[in-house]
């Protein structure tokens, strides 16, 4: 299992690191990331409290989304290992012509999508203050 496991983690890890990468020096050349420079502020205290906070929100939104991807990916990553899951399983019931099995799988996933979107929504209430209103 850390095989498949991990092909499907470093596969998305390295996309949603780059995103970061990106969101974080869009989020360092903010007038408010100069003020907290010009105030004299440590630069570990600017990078953890002050900018990589709001790198995050977009991130995090995305990280929500790409749980469908990451799904739908792992399909083929049970296909190669041979391992059996819900791809696998999908598979088979795509070639039996199993209706019922299919509907239950895609029902699966979305309720792990609108899941994971609601984690996000939590996530983003506890990172964002503007949102506790």
């Amino acid at each position: 299992a850390v095989l498949p496991a991990g092909s499907i983690i470093i596969a998305s890890l390295g996309g949603w690191m780059l995103s970061m990468r990106n969101t974080m020096i869009s989020v360092l050349n903010d007038d408010y990331i100069r003020m907290a420079r010009a105030k004299g502020l440590s630069s570990r205290r600017i990078m953890l409290r002050y900018a990589a906070r709001n790198a995050l929100l977009p991130n995090v939104t995305g990280f929500g989304m790409m749980l469908g991807l990451i799904l739908g990916g792992s399909l083929l990553t049970e296909i190669v290992f041979s391992y059996p899951g819900q791809g696998y399983l999908l598979v088979q019931a795509v070639r039996n012509q199993d209706y019922p099995l299919m509907q239950a799988i895609f029902l699966v996933i979305t309720l792990a999508v609108l899941g994971a979107n609601w984690l996000v929504d939590v996530v983003y209430f506890w990172l964002d203050p503007r949102t506790r209103r």
